[in-house]
């Protein structure tokens, strides 16, 4: 996709505008693309389908339908954004499913919030899908995923980097639908919204194949967001491609930078 454009509210007395580029891919070794996008200001999300080929494509769609709204809307706190998330969760869990697996989906994204005389990123995610703040070359993973991994790194069993070699690593213990039982309610993490910032929001495709020290050696490399979108997924691919692949990179920059 080519890059999008859109006009946010002056920060300072600068007018500052939010570019994405997305690319996505099927993997090497799957044969359906379960993974969507919603690229479209304030909004940046990804969502990644389970439960199989046409359950998780299902997923997908009804995930994205009910994200939709938040495309244009003018978003100040995080509430519009809980309530659509409790609305995806509340559509995947409807889709007509007599599979042992249930479909199911991960999201995460970032809404640019308009706030009195600022900007903030609201980021929030379900799942293993992630998000990561790039500022001032300085990569930062700012949502936390739901699995089993990241459950046994908090207790202090597992590392890291001993996470990304365990077996349970795409384990989740939250999503949308799939099953279930808990309230689809996601995590929330504000920060203030600096221009300059560089955001990258993926599935489990691209983090599984890229630690952190390859991500910002990507996002770092002083390419466009489009093209350090294809780029990372590109990585993925070379590293393995195990996995569908989504990101996107969305910059904050002056409307006078363009």
């Amino acid at each position: 996709m080519s890059e999008i454009l859109a006009t946010t509210r002056p920060q300072g007395d600068a007018l500052v505008v939010p570019v994405v580029g997305a690319a996505t891919d099927v993997g090497r070794l799957r044969t359906v693309n379960e993974d969507g996008y919603l690229a479209m200001a304030p909004a940046f999300v990804v969502v990644d389908g389970m439960g199989g080929h046409a359950a998780g494509r299902a997923a997908t769609r009804a995930a994205l339908s009910a994200l939709a709204p938040l495309a244009g809307a003018d978003i100040t706190g995080e509430q519009d954004i809980v309530e659509a998330v409790l609305a995806a969760g509340e559509a995947v869990a409807a889709i007509p499913s007599h599979a042992a697996h249930r479909p199911g989906a991960t999201v995460a994204g970032a809404v640019l919030a308009r706030r009195p005389e600022s900007l903030t990123w609201i980021i929030f995610n379900i799942g293993d899908s992630r998000v990561y703040l790039l500022r001032d070359a300085v990569l930062t993973q700012m949502s936390r995923d739901h699995s089993q991994v990241q459950a046994l790194i908090d207790a202090g069993q597992l590392t890291p980097a001993q996470a990304r070699r365990d077996p349970r690593k795409n384990v989740v213990t939250r999503a949308l639908g799939a099953g279930l039982d808990q309230e689809a309610v996601p995590d929330i993490r504000t920060v203030a919204a600096q221009c300059g910032d560089r955001l990258l929001i993926c599935s489990d495709g691209l983090s599984d194949e890229l630690d952190d020290e390859a991500l910002a050696t990507v996002l770092d490399a002083g390419m466009r967001p489009q093209h350090t979108a294809e780029a990372a997924v590109a990585a993925a691919l070379e590293a393995g491609g195990h996995d569908n692949t989504t990101a996107l990179v969305v910059d904050l920059v002056p409307e006078s930078a363009l």
